[in-house]
């Protein structure tokens, strides 16, 4: 059993060397996800066969508006304890992943980026992502203490579309709404008296119409 588990560690090794050396190779060692590639790299559906992902969805192209976040990101991806457990880390960004963000449920204009991990399972990590401590021990063991939540599946044809129009649709009538909520609120008052009223002009002429001369 005692080789076993040496062998099993020098396999793990040996998968995460493999992985680094791959990152540094294209140059990066924080992945790049986006639409094209998220489900085929991450096998976020099927069950995890390439790692397990923690996936940073920025509210800004290089989340650059998060510093700490994007320096401890670079400082995870090399993290020994998390290459020996199969971890990548990886950024998504919503000029190029708005299919993804829609079928995760993130918000695009969101103040926050969202940090998932997806390990045979999806879970949100609600911590201070500035501190490096916190979020690895979550990664290594804290997320066990969360019931994991099913990974959606990817839209197919035009679920995608009809799902999008009818976000962008919310997204614009609540941005509306909280700029002028007065205005909103005497238009939707106004058109509901005028339709009660045609209604009941409406049951009026069937009446008559119907009533004998």
């Amino acid at each position: 059993r005692k080789l076993a588990s040496s062998l099993l560690h020098l396999i793990r090794r040996f998968l995460a060397s493999l992985l680094l050396l791959c990152s540094v190779a294209r140059g990066l060692e924080v992945v790049r996800l986006n639409d094209s590639n998220f489900e085929h790299d991450t096998q976020a559906t099927t069950g995890a066969t390439t790692g397990n992902w923690l996936v940073a969805f920025c509210p800004t192209f290089d989340c650059s508006t998060f510093p700490n976040l994007s320096s401890l990101l670079v400082e995870l991806s090399v993290d020994d304890d998390l290459l020996e457990s199969g971890v990548v880390v990886a950024t998504m960004h919503p000029e190029d992943s708005l299919k993804t963000y829609l079928r995760f449920k993130i918000e695009t204009t969101s103040k926050r980026p969202v940090l998932l991990y997806l390990n045979k399972g999806l879970y949100t990590f609600s911590g201070n992502f500035a501190e490096e401590d916190e979020l690895k021990d979550w990664v290594l063991t804290g997320y066990r203490k969360w019931n994991s939540k099913p990974v959606p599946k990817p839209f197919k044809g035009g679920i995608y579309f009809g799902y999008k129009d009818m976000t962008d649709f919310l997204n614009d009538f609540n941005r509306i709404n909280n700029k002028h909520g007065m205005l909103i609120n005497c238009v939707c008052l106004g058109s509901g008296l005028f339709l009660m009223i045609m209604l009941a002009m409406f049951i009026i002429k069937i009446s008559e119409d119907s009533t004998p001369s």
